[in-house]
C-alpha cells in the first residue's frame, strides 16, 4: 500500500469522525417514528383544570407555583399572585407540545440540548413537574428553546424523559422556568402618560417636580410651582420623561421591607381616572439597584402590590429617577 493511499485512508478517516461527532446529536440511537405529530403528554390536555401545583426544580432549587381559589400564586416569592394568563399560556404550551423528532439519547450529548441531570449543580436543565394536589400528572426534563422551528417566529423546546435519556424536540411557545417573568408581569406601572393627571417627584432636598396639565390645554404637561424664570421642556418633551419612567421593568421581587432611613425618592401619583399610587424607592445597600414600593394606593391594579417591593437593576432605576436635569429646556 503506497504511502499515499495511507493518508488518503486517514484523512476520511478523520472527516468522517468528525461527521459522526457533529450529527450525534441530530442521529439518535432510537428511531421511533410511530411518535411522530403524537403529543408529549398524552391526555394532558384532559386534565388541565385538574392541575393545581407546577413545580421547577434545578441543582438544589425548587421553584413552585400553586392553585388557591382560582388564583395561582408563587410560594417560592412570598405568595405573590401570579399572571393568571402566562400561567395558564404555559399549560396550554404544555398540553398541545408535539413530538417532531427524535433527538440523541447519548447522555454525553445532552448537555449540548440542555438536558443533562437537573439536580447536578450548574444544571441549565429544569426538572418539571405538574401535580394534582400530590399526584403527579406529568412530568419531563425542559432544556432549551430552539428559535424558528417549522416557521419565523415559531418556538420549539428540548424534553427528555425523567426515567431515561430519549429526548425529543416538540412544538410549543413554552415559557418555563424559575425566572418570575415568566409567571407574573414584570412592569411596574401599567400606566401610559395620558392616564396620568399629576405626577410629584421627591428626592430628599432637591427641587420638588411637579407634572401636571396645561390650564389652558388639557392635553398638555407642564412643571407645575417650578423655579421662577427657569425654562422646561415643552409637552412632548415631558411625556417622553414619563414614558420612560412608566415603561420600567423589575427584575425580582420580596415581602417589603424596613428601613430605619428615610426613602430616597418619593412618588405620587394621580390617574385621569381619580386613583392615587404612593410609590417609594430604597436603594440597595448590596448593589447598584433599587428597591420600589407602593406604600398606598387605591388604583385595582395596584394593590396587590401593598406589602411587597420590586427591585430595579441599576438601568431600571436610572430610567425609574426623574432628575432636575431631565425637565429643563434642551438648547
Amino acid at each position: 500500500m503506497s504511502r499515499n493511499f495511507s493518508l488518503l485512508i486517514l484523512l476520511l478517516a478523520i472527516i468522517i469522525s468528525i461527521f459522526v461527532v457533529l450529527t450525534g446529536i441530530n442521529n439518535s440511537n432510537w428511531n421511533d417514528k410511530s411518535s411522530y405529530g403524537q403529543y408529549y403528554f398524552s391526555g394532558l390536555n384532559q386534565k388541565i383544570n385538574d392541575i393545581n401545583k407546577i413545580k421547577l426544580s434545578q441543582s438544589d432549587n425548587v421553584f413552585e407555583i400553586a392553585k388557591e381559589d382560582d388564583m395561582w400564586i408563587l410560594k417560592n416569592k412570598d405568595n405573590y399572585p401570579a399572571d393568571n394568563n402566562k400561567v395558564k399560556a404555559n399549560l396550554i404550551s404544555l398540553s398541545n407540545a408535539v413530538k417532531i423528532e427524535p433527538k440523541t439519547e447519548r447522555e454525553t450529548l445532552l448537555n449540548k440540548l440542555h438536558l443533562e441531570d437537573p439536580f447536578v449543580s450548574g444544571s441549565k436543565s429544569y426538572l418539571l413537574e405538574l401535580y394534582d394536589d400530590d399526584n403527579l400528572i406529568a412530568s419531563a426534563v425542559i432544556g432549551k428553546r430552539k428559535p424558528n422551528l417549522l416557521k419565523r417566529g415559531e418556538f420549539g423546546v428540548y424534553f427528555r424523559e425523567t426515567d431515561g435519556n430519549k429526548s425529543w424536540l416538540v412544538s410549543g411557545n413554552l415559557n418555563a422556568s424559575d425566572g418570575i417573568k415568566n409567571w407574573i408581569s414584570t412592569r411596574l406601572l401599567e400606566l401610559i402618560p395620558d392616564d396620568i393627571s399629576n405626577l410629584i417627584v421627591t428626592r430628599g432636598n432637591r427641587t420638588v417636580l411637579k407634572f401636571g396639565r396645561d390650564s389652558l390645554d388639557n392635553n398638555k404637561f407642564v412643571m407645575m410651582d417650578f423655579l421662577e424664570g427657569v425654562e422646561t421642556r415643552t409637552s412632548i418633551g415631558l411625556r417622553s420623561v414619563m414614558r420612560r419612567f412608566l415603561k420600567v421593568d423589575f427584575r425580582d421581587m420580596r415581602v417589603a421591607q424596613s428601613y430605619s432611613n428615610k426613602p430616597d425618592t418619593v412618588i405620587e401619583i394621580l390617574t385621569v381616572d381619580g386613583y392615587f399610587i404612593n410609590i417609594e424607592l430604597n436603594n440597595d445597600l448590596n448593589s447598584p439597584g433599587a428597591w420600589v414600593s407602593v406604600v398606598s394606593t387605591d388604583h385595582p391594579d395596584q394593590i396587590k402590590n401593598i406589602g411587597y417591593e420590586f427591585y430595579l437593576d441599576e438601568n431600571y432605576k436610572e430610567e425609574f429617577i426623574i432628575k432636575l436635569e431631565d425637565v429643563l429646556k434642551i438648547n
